[in-house]
């Protein structure tokens, strides 16, 4: 060997053939197959090892591959089996001899270019970059004993030669690599693994920071291959300490955030101490960065997203996804956060947006961040009234991102409006009728843009029900409404962006979302008289919303309707409760429709009586005015979400008929009414008609037996071929099942029971009202037509132009006459009150004194049948007494008592 060492020497000038030459001279021959077995080796000679070949060479590899194809046979990655009697450490004793003799030359000061050290790190390092590094690494770490005394060579070499930071740095790779293989979970400790760490420490340790950037690499580096915690904790410390020292240095933000989140993840306890370093001198020369930059930082770090766990499962603390991720240091980022920017959104707007109202992956409100709360309580506190505007902004505009959590987006904004009013600067001592201030400022356009967050996040709760979405809905209205500001035109806006939603989307999930907001809307502003689409009417939700702002009105009108005092006054008042609710059917059947249960309740507990207790109660009254109304909400009243309320209602019109069968001719007038509204029914809905028809058939037979006067009930039942009681018992009909298969295939004969007028009909009529010359004949006329429309008061609607002109007329009693049936025509039909307004308007600002009058007597009645234009009404009213020679106090105050029913009990 020492001849070898020699040979190098004189060829100095091709070192690396040399060298190679001198490996290879060294390696053990490989044994043909043909060869004589060895005898066995001596016991001076390790076992296994076999002895050298003379004259054998191995093959000249080029100067790359020479280190590497060594570090192969001392470190075989499957040995072959042939050579299973040579062993490797000659040729390791050859290197370390090799790397020995280049160290002492190192430490005299007369190191040799190219070094054999540098190489043979080459070499490794390549080796452990190729797809058999891992392979490698586990060989070595079974022959430990080979290689530990190569790597302290290698650290030896780097200890005596620290200008030379390649070689360091290469070496720490290296030295890292081989941790990174080796912390596997399935490798088992070893020597080799101690020695790495401990080479690893005392590297990392020894490297002499030159500036903040090149330590923070450092660290970045040590924490991508997984170092270990106290080799890592020195880099930190290093850090701090040069960024203490005040050196300039500049360093990317990248950067920091890419050591930060190491330091996250490995649970540094050094992560507050090098926070405090980097962002405590932010505003001096020596800052590493810009002064906006450390937000950007923080920012950057709350808003990192990682994949979802595996089967959804919760992360190791049991906490959210959130939480894993950032576990404790998210309280540090936030409080860091709020030291650098007090108003959270003012150093990088689109950054700090999207950290408040960005949306998280996946659903549900568990994917919310647990600081986003802290951090809009901070901003809505501390920051400005022009920062707060201009998020609102950002969040309602037409270029807004649709990255932004509406749930997130929507509690700011109720929260700008009901935050207390001391950290606004503000009186607490509001005085009783000020006017809501308008905080938000909310334009036109930004309204539609609040509505389209409403629906996304009602969307986004869609899997949980309707019921959800619909409660989610509800709790954000008076968000809008505030948002509206009391104004009609603004609330018009919406329902027509509501309305054109609902016809784009149809009944998809956007569709019912669009039409349960609309219909939430309209419960709220019905006095609006906004259009609202036929949808609403088919809307099954409108029965089980939230409360509508007419509630309490309705049951008043209600509860005075079923009012059976035996008195005068209650008896006008249950008038007036008639009008309105047929006013209400007309205008508002959504809203009425919603207390139909209520009005079949209060129908039960009457028929008891006998039949003239009945009468004197006023309990048929009531009946009437119940037929009535349910007459105004067809064909709405028919659908089968009203199915158990209209059934309820006409079990007991049944149990009246079958109570008082033996005085019919007192009720021909209702039974008229009930038989026409049974025709109706089945017209529009057969199925769920004759289904009740059939459950009782017996009482409508008892009826039409007892009663043969009564054609119309006679014409329907034998038009739907009901089966009479008898029948049913001959043919052992079974009630629950027969009956109910056959109750849509009964056959309808189309009978027509009621026939309206013909024109030829009204011709005589009408004709006497246009050409009556004198007063008699007028009258003549107007009581004939009085006659008719008691019992068919549609006939009216024929004669509404002559009753309009008979109302200004200059007579008395025509005038009076004409008031009263233009009065009952508007009762019927309620939905013609607006046509007579013009009429109206024009008898209370006649010069006349007493058309003035009739139309100040009839103002009470007449404005409650107009409601819409009540206000107008009563305006003109009020002018009358202003400049004219009557006071209409009396009228006015008795139209306002009626219009709230407020009249004395």
């Amino acid at each position: 060997m020492a001849h070898l060492v020699e040979v190098q020497h004189e060829r100095g000038a091709c070192g690396g053939q040399t060298f190679h030459s001198l490996l290879t001279a060294s390696l053990p021959p490989r044994r043909d197959s043909t060869e004589a077995p060895k005898p066995k080796s001596s016991p001076e000679q390790p076992a296994g090892q076999g002895r050298m070949r003379a004259g054998t060479q191995l093959r000249v590899l080029g100067p790359e591959d020479d280190l590497a194809g060594m570090f192969l046979q001392i470190f075989p990655l499957s040995p072959d089996p042939r050579w299973q009697s040579s062993s490797p450490r000659p040729v390791a004793l050859a290197l370390q001899q090799a790397l020995g003799q280049e160290l002492a030359r190192v430490v005299q000061g007369n190191p040799e270019v190219p070094g054999i050290t540098v190489r043979v790190l080459q070499a490794l390092a390549t080796l452990l970059s190729s797809p058999h590094g891992g392979a490698l690494v586990m060989s070595m770490h079974r022959s430990h004993f080979l290689a530990c005394p190569l790597l302290r060579q290698l650290c030896q070499y780097q200890r005596c030669v620290p200008q030379d930071t390649g070689f360091s740095s290469l070496f720490l790779k290296v030295l890292l690599q081989m941790l990174q293989w080796l912390d596997s979970p399935g490798v088992e400790g070893g020597p080799l693994r101690s020695q790495l760490r401990m080479l690893a420490s005392q590297a990392s340790a020894g490297r002499r920071l030159s500036d903040v950037r090149g330590g923070l690499l450092r660290l970045a580096e040590a924490l991508a291959f997984r170092q270990d915690l106290e080799a890592v904790s020195s880099t930190v410390r290093a850090v701090i300490a040069t960024l203490r020292s005040g050196e300039q240095c500049s360093v990317e933000p990248e950067l920091i955030s890419k050591v930060l989140q190491g330091l996250i993840e490995v649970r540094s306890p050094h992560l507050e101490e090098l926070l405090t370093a980097l962002f405590s001198a932010t505003a001096d020369a020596a800052s590493p960065f810009p002064a906006c930059k450390p937000v950007v930082v923080v920012s950057s770090l709350l808003l990192q997203e990682e994949e979802p766990l595996a089967g959804g499962k919760p992360g190791a603390d049991g906490g959210s996804l959130e939480a894993v991720r950032l576990g404790p240091s998210s309280g540090l980022l936030v409080d860091w956060l709020e030291m650098l920017d007090p108003e959270v959104v003012s150093s990088c707007p689109d950054l700090q947006h999207r950290l408040l109202f960005s949306r998280r992956k996946g659903k549900g409100q568990a994917q919310v961040p647990s600081f986003r709360p802290y951090l809009l309580t901070l901003f809505t506190h501390q920051s400005s009234w022009p920062t707060l505007h201009q998020c609102i902004r950002v969040l309602l505009g037409k270029s807004r991102e649709q990255r932004f959590d509406p749930s997130a987006s929507l509690d700011f904004l109720w929260a700008c409006i009901h935050v207390p009013r001391i950290w606004q600067g503000r009186d607490q001592r509001t005085p009783q009728k000020r006017r809501e201030e308008l905080v938000l400022r909310v334009q036109g356009p930004e309204l539609i843009s609040l509505v389209e967050l409403i629906l996304a996040e009602a969307e986004t709760r869609s899997q949980d029900g309707d019921a959800a979405a619909c409660s989610l809905i509800q709790a954000r209205l008076p968000l809008l409404l505030s948002c509206c500001r009391g104004d009609d035109e603004s609330v018009r806006k919406v329902t027509e962006h509501l309305s054109g939603c609902i016809q784009q989307w149809g009944d998809s999930v956007l569709g019912r979302r669009c039409r349960d907001l609309l219909l939430q809307l309209y419960l709220q502003r019905p006095e609006l008289r906004v259009p609202v689409p036929e949808v609403l009417l088919h809307s099954e939700g409108a029965a089980s919303s939230s409360v509508c702002k007419l509630d309490g009105l309705i049951h008043r009108f209600i509860t005075l309707l079923a009012d059976t005092s035996d008195s005068r006054a209650s008896e006008n008042r249950g008038a007036d409760a008639s009008m309105a609710c047929r006013k209400l059917a007309v205008a508002h059947p959504l809203l009425l429709l919603r207390h139909l249960p209520m009005i079949a309740a209060l129908l039960h507990g009457r028929t008891h009586l006998n039949f003239q207790e009945f009468r004197q109660q006023n309990h048929l009254s009531c009946f009437l005015h119940v037929l009535g109304l349910l007459e105004l909400l067809q064909p709405h009243v028919f659908r089968s979400e009203h199915q158990g309320a209209l059934w309820d209602c006409l079990l007991s019109f049944i149990r009246l008929l079958l109570n008082y069968r033996k005085s019919s001719r007192h009720l021909a007038t209702f039974i008229n009414k009930f038989v026409q509204f049974i025709h109706k029914y089945i017209t529009y809905n057969a199925p769920a008609a004759i289904s009740f028809l059939q459950k009782h058939a017996d009482p409508l037979h008892d009826l039409s037996f007892d009663n043969s006067d009564l054609v119309m009930l006679k014409s329907l039942l034998a038009g739907l071929s009901l089966p009479s009681r008898d029948d049913r018992t001959d043919r052992g009909l079974d009630e629950e099942g027969e009956e109910e298969s056959s109750a849509g295939s009964l056959p309808l004969v189309s009978v027509s029971l009621f026939t309206p007028l013909t024109a030829a009909e009204m011709a005589p009529y009408m004709k006497r009202l246009s050409r009556g010359q004198t007063v008699e004949d007028l009258l003549e006329a107007l009581n004939d037509i009085d006659e008719m429309s008691r019992r068919r008061p549609k006939v009216l609607g024929c004669f509404s132009t002559n009753l309009q002109r008979l109302m200004c007329s200059a007579e008395e009693c025509c005038r009076n006459l004409a008031f009263s049936l233009a009065l009952r025509s508007i009762q019927n039909s309620p939905s013609i009150a607006a046509d007579f307004l013009p009429t109206f308007m024009y008898c209370l600002g006649s010069q006349d004194f007493e058309m003035v009058q009739t139309a100040l007597r009839n103002l009470p009645e007449y404005t409650l049948l107009c409601q819409e234009h009540a206000a107008v009404l009563l305006h003109r009213a009020f002018l009358v007494g202003m400049y004219g020679q009557m006071d209409p106090s009396a009228q006015i105050s008795e139209a306002l008592r009626t219009l709230h029913m407020e009249a004395v009990m």
